[in-house]
């Protein structure tokens, strides 16, 4: 409209109720120009229309910017992604201690493989002096092994379980195969002390820790990649570093859970969940050959090439992608962790300007919190889970954990440690099922293992030369944990033996054996340190005994013991062979106690053993003559250095009674380095050989 008289009125501002009634009819809001006002000179000219609901929008536009500015900004929120690598993902720690160092909180961790474990530990409010510390103190063999520790067993036990260097289990005599070479038992319990608490503290939500946390893993039921937000963040952390064909998989709600390197080395998507402004990811990749020749070395190796794709896509989503230079290491190098985690501090000081920019001087969001203390709830069931051959009983008086007591997560944990050292299960684990009130139901998870078993031994000695043995059995029958054997030894002396024995009797360390056997061996005769004659000796001998364990290093037994000796004699013999009888037959009880705090049963570096025996012959049972042959024997072993070790070597012995050739001692060789093979052979013996042991190779980490 246009006027030439007067200027028109303002317009006024509608009411909610007109701009919504105007909205509702679809007519669109149109501004027309106001020809009939005056310039800036008061002629007539254009003049530029008034809104006055414009004005009221910039006018709250300009107090918010006001406002804005005189607000401080919310502080940064950072995530932090953390890679896997194996040994390699220690470096992490030092990533970690240098943003501590420079109080860069933050609020949010994702991690895979041992970006998972240092992650979780760090999600759960350890500091990294702490992660530091465990990762460089800790014996990672130990935490590695599959076998039950050398202190747990009873003494019988350690004779049965280390006679031999190599072990192979089998089910109806076709070897079985396990999931993965070591179950990480004992990486299980680490973590159940070091987070069982807190993780029911926090509720079992990931995102109820001192700092949100997520850890992938993959599946290999479905072949998809599994996030975890919540449960047991031990659990998640086991999932997640259980590198393929290496460590055993982790089963859960019927998926098998593998590291999470199969798919995605460095997991930056799941942070994308949380409100963040910048994401730092710490990336402990291999560049160029690897050093390593371990199983260890080569499956991390290969899922670092696989997942090469995928890791382009997470780095493209980092804002800090911090490498620390692990091209000296090795993926297995566990032992060189302190050297792992200075590479991380260097490589996250050379970020320190690129992040310090990205800050440019904001504040960063302080998220650490306090995690309250839940009641502990009563246990209403206890449940043992995957008993297929051992009896209930055998375990019942070694679970502490009851229905009506609190659950005391120190006591559950002990209880799953004496199950596991009773060598009848690979993998020993719980759930808890929460009920109304205050209750739960506990179900002790147990992975039987395959009680057949194939046993591979090499001996070589300067006297005896080279002796394979075999050994084949069939372990826990009946649930009892007795078990059957066939042996046989090739070399000297040859040796065929077959029986039952067993180092426990249910619960109770109680050692039982019952055996037939038959060797065969090359016997020499000196006199005065000079070589008389060869002869052959062929031994039969059948054998009953029962043995109590008195407290773990201490083994009592008493027997009886039937041996039959024949000699092969040339048909030229000196004089003081000429009478010898062509066969000896020795039949008595025997008693036998034995001492032994040694790390090693056979290159002990620590510890003392001491061995009491007492052989007996009696005529009434048939035996060449009435004897009793007593022995004494003592040993100390003194660590000198990393490889080398003394060892002091006592023993005393005599033979009281009928003189019978097959009860006297033979000495040399092996046992008397520097004499030759049994130039020594007597009624009584003494002697005392110090040695010095140097270890040049460790083949089987037995030592």
């Amino acid at each position: 409209m246009v006027e030439t008289s007067k200027r028109s009125p303002a317009p006024q501002v509608p009411g909610p109720s007109a701009r919504s009634a105007r909205h509702s009819s679809g007519q669109a809001s149109q501004s027309t120009a106001d020809y009939s006002g005056r310039g800036r000179n008061g002629k007539p000219g254009l003049h530029t229309p008034q809104y006055p609901y414009n004005q009221a929008m910039l006018r709250a536009i300009l107090l918010v910017l006001v406002l804005a500015a005189l607000l401080p900004a919310r502080p940064l929120r950072i995530g932090l992604a953390l890679s896997g690598g194996a040994a390699l993902g220690t470096a992490h720690i030092g990533v970690l201690k240098v943003l501590e160092r420079e109080g860069i909180d933050v609020v949010a961790v994702s991690g895979n493989s041992m970006g998972a474990m240092v992650g979780g530990l760090y999600a759960a409010g350890l500091r990294a002096a702490a992660i530091e510390s465990l990762a460089v103190n800790v014996r990672w063999d130990v935490l590695f092994s599959a076998s039950v520790p050398f202190g747990a067993r009873y003494l019988a036990e350690r004779r049965q379980e280390e006679r031999y260097a190599a072990r192979l289990r089998h089910r109806n005599l076709l070897p079985s195969l396990p999931s993965g070479i070591v179950p990480l038992q004992n990486v299980d319990f680490l973590l159940m002390d070091l987070l069982a608490e807190l993780e029911h503290n926090a509720g079992y939500d990931f995102d109820s820790l001192p700092i949100p946390y997520r850890a992938v893993a993959v599946d290999l039921v479905s072949g998809r990649l599994v996030v975890m937000r919540d449960g047991r963040l031990s659990r998640a952390i086991r999932a997640s570093i259980a590198i393929p064909g290496v460590f055993s998989p982790v089963l859960e709600d019927g998926m098998e859970l593998v590291d999470g390197g199969v798919q995605q080395y460095l997991p930056v998507d799941p942070l994308l969940e949380f409100d963040l402004d910048v994401v730092i990811a710490s990336k402990t990749m291999k560049r160029g050959q690897e050093r390593g020749y371990t199983l260890i070395d080569i499956v991390s190796r290969s899922m670092d090439i696989v997942g090469v794709e995928d890791l382009a896509r997470q780095e493209a989503m980092a804002d800090i992608l911090i490498e620390p230079d692990v091209t000296p290491f090795a993926h297995s190098d566990f032992a060189r962790a302190e050297e792992l985690i200075a590479a991380g501090e260097r490589a996250a000081e050379a970020a320190l300007p690129q992040l310090r920019t990205l800050i440019a001087g904001r504040e960063t969001a302080r998220y650490r919190r306090a995690v309250p203390t839940r009641s502990l709830p009563v246990v209403r069931k206890v449940t043992l889970q995957g008993l297929n051959i051992t009896m209930r009983a055998t375990l019942e008086s070694l679970v502490r954990t009851r229905p009506g007591r609190y659950l005391v997560f120190r006591r559950l944990r002990e209880d799953l440690t004496r199950v596991f050292n009773t060598g009848l299960f690979d993998d020993v684990n719980y759930r808890l099922e929460f009920g109304p009130g205050d209750s739960v139901d506990v179900t002790i998870l147990l992975e039987e293992r395959p009680y057949g078993f194939y046993l591979f031994g090499l001996r070589y000695d300067n006297a005896n030369q080279v002796g394979l043995g075999v050994e084949v059995g069939q372990g826990n029958l009946a649930g009892t944990g007795a078990s059957i054997r066939a042996a046989v030894q090739l070399g000297l002396p040859t040796e065929f033996r077959a029986g039952l024995s067993g180092a426990r009797l249910l619960m109770l360390p109680f050692g039982y054996r019952f055996e037939g056997a038959w060797s065969a061996t090359r016997r020499s005769y000196y006199e005065k340190g000079r070589l008389q004659v060869d002869y052959g000796e062929t031994v039969e001998e059948l054998g009953a005994a029962f043995g109590y364990g008195l407290g773990r290093s201490v083994f009592f037994t008493i027997g009886l013991d039937r041996r039959l000796v024949r000699y092969s004699m040339p048909e030229l013999l000196p004089p003081a062979l000429r009478g010898m009888p062509r066969k000896e037959l020795i039949v008595g009880p025997t008693a036998r106690l034995e001492v032994n705090t040694g790390d090693d049963l056979y290159l002990p570096r620590t510890g003392a053993a001491l061995e009491i025996e007492l052989r007996s012959a009696l005529a009434l049972l048939g035996a060449a003559g009435d004897l009793v042959r007593a022995e004494v024997a003592w040993n100390r072993a003194t660590p000198l250095g990393p490889r080398l070790v003394f060892r002091e070597n006592w023993s005393v012995g005599m033979v009281f009674g009928d003189s019978v050739r097959a009860a006297y001692f033979r000495s040399g060789g092996a046992d008397l380095p520097g004499f030759a093979h049994e130039e020594f052979f007597s009624p009584c013996r003494f002697t005392f050989a110090p040695a010095v042991d140097l270890v040049i190779l460790n083949l089987f980490g037995r030592a």
